[in-house]
């Protein structure tokens, strides 16, 4: 039996998923200091710098992801609650006043507020109905339940950074990405981190590996709004190059991710689309692997 079976409607008590709901917050959590402790990411902030920022630093990041706590024990429960969407939209407009309360209104976590916020309704919604916890039917509950809304409920605001994109370059952002149910971290990215860590027994080494693919495959319109579109080209080839070359299992591999990280700041740029779907994905693999084990 595994631990998602015991998670039908009619087999859980109360108490046990209020417990349910505070574990997932607290991965929620971890992954976003997991993806905040990774050093030398290209253009990120991380622990010894502030990588293309100057507005931002290590501390914000840490005073924003406990404003975040209990938010995502919140959404899980709207989830499993079948709450309304307008619940879950609201929740997120307000989680994000919280936020810039707790980083003296600095946008840090505005696309993890979004895109785990409902991952965590989609987790929601598949214990309710006793689905277990796997990448794929989480995903599959984002499209089942909220494509429609996301896609049509959400006002796009035309001044907006990925509106402005979207218009001049047809690329689109986080709301198309939630609503299609991470089709890139199910088809490739969470892979990668998976493979990497069967190869290597090294969480830092998979979670670059898996950062850099998603720098090299992702249309990250941060990167587009500092730089360009042909500063995305560039940045997707440099770490394109960089696992054509072997990845993080090159003997010098962090001198290599160094020298990207230099191209980064020096053209002021910052991927931080692909900082968020990391976060998602080191969430996802979590959950998996703390809900679906024999017990």
């Amino acid at each position: 039996m595994t631990t998602s079976t015991l998670f039908a409607q009619t087999q859980t008590p109360q108490h046990s998923l209020q417990a349910i709901w505070q574990h997932i917050d607290a991965l929620a959590c971890e992954a976003l200091y997991d993806e905040l402790s990774l050093e030398n990411k290209p253009g990120l902030v991380c622990p010894s710098s502030n990588g293309s920022h100057t507005d931002m630093n290590h501390q914000t990041f840490i005073d924003s992801i406990t404003s975040l706590q209990g938010y995502f024990a919140t959404l899980s429960q709207f989830g499993y609650d079948h709450s309304p969407f307008d619940d879950i939209k609201n929740q997120g407009i307000y989680q994000e006043a919280k936020m810039r309360q707790a980083t003296h209104n600095i946008n840090t976590h505005k696309g993890a507020i979004f895109n785990l916020g409902f991952v965590c309704a989609a987790i929601g919604r598949c214990i309710q109905t006793g689905i277990a916890l796997t990448a794929h039917n989480i995903c599959a509950q984002l499209v089942e339940r909220w494509q429609v809304d996301l896609n049509t409920r959400l006002t796009r605001d035309p001044n907006s950074h990925g509106q402005k994109i979207f218009k001049q370059y047809g690329i689109t952002g986080a709301i198309e990405m939630v609503a299609n149910g991470f089709e890139i971290i199910q088809a490739q990215v969470l892979p990668c981190l998976y493979e990497t860590m069967y190869r290597t027994q090294d969480f830092e080494k998979s979670s670059m590996q898996t950062l850099m693919l998603l720098i090299s495959v992702l249309s990250d319109t941060n990167i587009v709004w500092r730089g360009g579109i042909e500063d995305l080209k560039m940045a997707q080839h440099l770490a394109t190059q960089f696992l054509q070359a072997g990845g993080v299992y090159q003997r010098d591999w962090r001198q290599q991710v160094n020298h990207i990280n230099q191209y980064f700041v020096q053209h002021n740029l910052s991927p931080g689309g692909s900082a968020d779907l990391l976060a998602v994905t080191i969430f996802l693999y979590k959950v998996e692997n703390e809900f679906n084990h024999p017990i």
